[in-house]
């Protein structure tokens, strides 16, 4: 009898742990707009929770920053930061977007009936997935070693997620799972895969016989398949990128400070403080007191809210926390981004920002969703802080996205009037001490959406 009631207790409060646990990574994870919505609602609900405005409401900043000519299409230049105005000028660069690529597929990971290994290995996944939804690096390196065995289970699932063609390492890959998706396979597939990796420049030039020569197909087929590749994207993510509907505000900044230090904010002003109302806590308290029998429910359902509501202010406190953490370690790990732009961001991967801080790599991942952040260069989304690295010649670990920022830059500065290759952008940058293989130029140019040199010589 009391061995069951010892179970029966500790599987009580195994749920409560974990009901707790689930709302606060939920927490970590809600962009602002999605937390302020979550506290009007559970404040609807509860009225021992006391919610106060910092600053004018959302939906005024929203309004304003309609109103004001200009800002939405120049949200990421470097303006002048004003000390005197730190509490409010960061709203001057929000940036508007649609649903995000994450937050789709979310949805639909929510609807899919799996075990829970496989749910965390595609949830890891999903976050990983870059704005064209490609993978930064392989999902072997993504995924922890003991969610290994569930990697093919997950890339299935993601497979079949809507848009098609995500979970790719490249447009190419994601061409490919298109096409399985509609239906090719076989000699056609494996025709149309010979195509799609290697005859693309030929096809632009309109070569059909050559390259039904080299397939060792007819050109009745070649132009079919063309015409099939027409009806697919590139890069199926970026869709849910392009609008801008929603208002993605940025929840830290770190800028330069006159005297030449970083400094790091917490950014609150968009969200309301959130407290226990004091009168509903003393009316409790006076319940307790009085011993009345008459009164047990009014202190149960006091103290039902009371528990709900210091639940929701832990949650917050959390997520709080969490985000100083994750700010001081960009702050130390991205000094010279910060201090010097975009060129010098430094490559760092979540896993390595989990360990230093002392988390899951998951938890980094849930951190830094949807979330933004505020820079003297302009506000940029969390995640693109973190990427994978390439090493130059004097042995400094220089991010992929520098790598990415110094191609846009030689293509844009190139004065020669002949358009460079991937393979002379490739020397330019080993002159300046990256190696970069033409292959590799090549896949950052396109993921940067640059046409190659033949395109932008016309």
């Amino acid at each position: 009898m009391q061995q069951g009631l010892g179970l029966q207790i500790a599987a009580k409060q195994q749920l409560k742990i974990s009901t707790q646990l689930v709302a606060t990574m939920e927490t970590l994870a809600a962009s602002t707009e999605e937390l302020r919505e979550k506290i009007k609602n559970e404040a609807e609900k509860n009225p021992v929770l006391k919610i106060t405005e910092r600053t004018p409401s959302y939906s005024d900043f929203s309004d304003r920053y309609i109103a004001s000519s200009g800002k939405r299409d120049n949200y990421s230049d470097s303006e002048p930061y004003d000390p005197d105005d730190s509490r409010h000028n960061w709203i001057e660069g929000v940036v508007t977007r649609s649903e995000s690529l994450e937050e789709h597929l979310m949805k639909q990971l929510g609807e899919t009936d799996i075990d829970e290994r496989t749910r965390e290995a595609a949830e890891i996944l999903i976050t990983s997935l870059d704005k064209n939804g490609f993978f930064l690096s392989s999902p072997l390196l993504i995924l922890p070693e003991r969610l290994w065995d569930r990697k093919d289970a997950a890339l299935s699932i993601l497979h079949t997620m809507d848009p098609s063609g995500i979970g790719a390492m490249d447009w190419r890959e994601s061409l490919i799972l298109q096409a399985k998706d509609k239906g090719l396979k076989g000699k056609e597939l494996e025709i149309f895969s010979d195509l799609v990796f290697d005859e693309l420049e030929s096809l632009r030039q309109g070569k059909i016989a050559i390259i039904a020569k080299r397939l060792k197909t007819d050109e009745g087929e070649i132009i079919a398949l063309s015409d099939f590749l027409k009806t697919l994207t590139p890069f199926p993510g970026r869709e849910y990128s392009s609008d801008w509907d929603q208002y993605a505000i940025p929840e830290i900044s770190i800028r330069k400070e006159e005297d030449g230090k970083l400094r790091l904010r917490i950014t609150q002003d968009a969200l309301p403080s959130v407290e226990l109302d004091p009168e509903y806590t003393e009316m409790l308290s006076e319940l307790k007191k009085s011993g009345n029998g008459d009164d047990k429910e009014a202190s149960r359902f006091l103290k039902e809210k009371v528990a709900s509501a210091e639940s929701l202010i832990s949650q917050l406190e959390a997520r709080t926390t969490a985000l100083e953490k994750l700010g001081a370690l960009l702050m130390d790990k991205q000094r010279d981004f910060f201090l010097y732009g975009p060129l010098h961001l430094k490559g760092l991967t979540m896993k390595e920002a989990a360990e230093i801080i002392g988390v899951h790599e998951a938890t980094v991942s849930r951190i830094a969703s949807s979330k933004y952040i505020d820079t003297d260069w302009g506000i940029y989304p969390i995640r693109s802080l973190f990427s994978s690295s390439v090493e130059s010649s004097d042995g400094q670990n220089i991010s992929k996205n520098a790598v990415k920022e110094m191609i846009k830059k030689i293509i844009e500065e190139n004065t020669a009037g002949k358009a460079l290759s991937d393979q002379k952008i490739s020397d330019i940058l080993k002159e300046q001490g990256i190696t970069a293989a033409r292959r590799t130029v090549s896949k950052y140019r396109k993921e940067l959406n640059i046409d190659s040199s033949f395109e932008r010589a016309k």
